[in-house]
């Protein structure tokens, strides 16, 4: 029998929006450095929310959005880090 990935996906996606949030409200408000912390949390965050989209709808094309946003992500940390230890 096929497990049902739907059923465990959805609440395990729930807690990751729960933790993005928190990350999301660190990444808006505070320090520069501890705007740095919520952006490099965020982007892993929101990769694996759309790879567990993907597996509860089936939905392929997720995955691919989810890597773009992995290298993208990754990519301004490395600029906002750069920027920030010019200002510092």
């Amino acid at each position: 029998m096929k497990p049902d990935v739907a059923g465990t996906a959805i609440p395990a996606l729930a807690v990751m929006v729960g933790a993005l949030l928190s990350a999301l409200l660190s990444t808006l408000r505070g320090r520069p450095a501890g705007r740095l912390a919520g952006l490099i949390v965020t982007g892993p965050l929101v990769t694996l929310a759309l790879v567990l989209l993907a597996a509860a709808y089936g939905r392929p094309a997720y995955l691919d959005v989810a890597l773009v946003l992995a290298l993208l992500s990754f990519a301004g940390s490395l600029v906002f880090a750069r920027f920030l230890s010019r200002t510092l």
